[in-house]
């Protein structure tokens, strides 16, 4: 079973923000309509269980605290607890493929990587593009030591061995590092996701 986990984190009364996870996730339902992908749609918030915007955009909702909780600046850190939470609420099983999002990122029609999910998925482990997309996004990490978590895929399995290495230690570094354990042939290389994305909330761009 595929999984696709959006996440969120709605801290403050933002109407920009607001509106793009409206746009965003909104437009994710189409695609995996459009694309008659069978799937279960998860958004995970992760700033206590209350009554959000969440509630209202088809998709079921999952609620933790672990931005109130986990005392750390790490917000990659809180996003990996998010996402282990929401393996262990839906019993999502290690066989199953999950798809990790980041809800204020905007997926485009054509998304190479909603390609392979459709087509592929079962020939792989991870569906991910290696290399930052916080300073260069035109750098492809030859190492394999980095990766975009703004959209990436992986078998349930190994996300459950993904260990935050530290305080300042970028968390894509450890989602690519596990990586490094997996069969090369069922890892899925892409070097264009096709979403846009705008970490630490700098202007959009694709990759």
């Amino acid at each position: 079973m595929i999984y696709i986990i959006i996440t969120a984190s709605i801290f403050s009364e933002c109407e920009i923000r607001k509106n793009k996870y409206i746009r965003c996730i909104n437009n994710l339902n189409e695609i995996i309509k459009e694309n008659s992908i069978d799937c279960h749609i998860i958004i995970v918030e992760n700033n206590g269980v209350r009554q959000t915007y969440l509630d209202n955009l088809n998709c079921k909702v999952y609620y933790t605290n672990n931005n109130i909780n986990i005392h750390t600046t790490n917000k990659g850190h809180k996003e990996l607890q998010d996402i282990i939470d929401c393996i262990q609420y839906f019993k999502i099983q290690d066989s199953d493929f999950i798809v990790k999002m980041t809800g204020r990122y905007f997926l485009h029609q054509d998304s190479k990587f909603i390609h392979e999910l459709k087509n592929n998925v079962t020939e792989y482990d991870a569906i991910i593009r290696y290399g930052s997309c916080f300073f260069n996004p035109k750098n492809i990490n030859r190492n394999n030591d980095d990766c975009c978590t703004g959209l990436i895929g992986m078998t349930c399995h190994y996300i459950k061995l993904i260990e935050p290495t530290g305080e300042t230690h970028p968390i894509e570094k450890d989602w690519a590092k596990i990586t490094h354990i997996m069969n090369k042939k069922r890892i899925c290389h892409l070097h264009y996701l096709g979403i846009d994305v705008c970490p630490l909330d700098k202007d959009d761009y694709s990759i």
